[in-house]
């Protein structure tokens, strides 16, 4: 029998190759959406200091729903960030 290691060191590192790629672009698209929602969280936190002022006593409810916005983005910040 022939060693046929070449050639399928050949075939593996074609099928490697694709992978790679792929791997590589979804890097960037979570690189990209990480420093949205680092953006999304600077937005958030920006107006929660602006309605301490403006409406200190939550009477348009807008505090308690940025706040859990915020604390959403907190949370999905910390997943990504523990998966670097």
């Amino acid at each position: 029998m022939q060693n046929n290691q070449p050639t399928q060191l050949k075939s593996v590192a074609e099928g490697i190759e694709p992978l790679t790629n792929i791997v590589a672009q979804y890097t960037v698209e979570l690189d990209e959406r990480q420093q949205q929602l680092r953006d999304d969280l600077a937005y958030f936190d920006s107006k929660l200091k602006d309605l301490e002022q403006l409406d200190p006593h939550d009477f348009s409810g807008l505090t308690e729903i940025y706040r859990k916005h915020a604390s959403h983005i907190r949370g999905l910040l910390v997943k990504l960030e523990s998966n670097d």
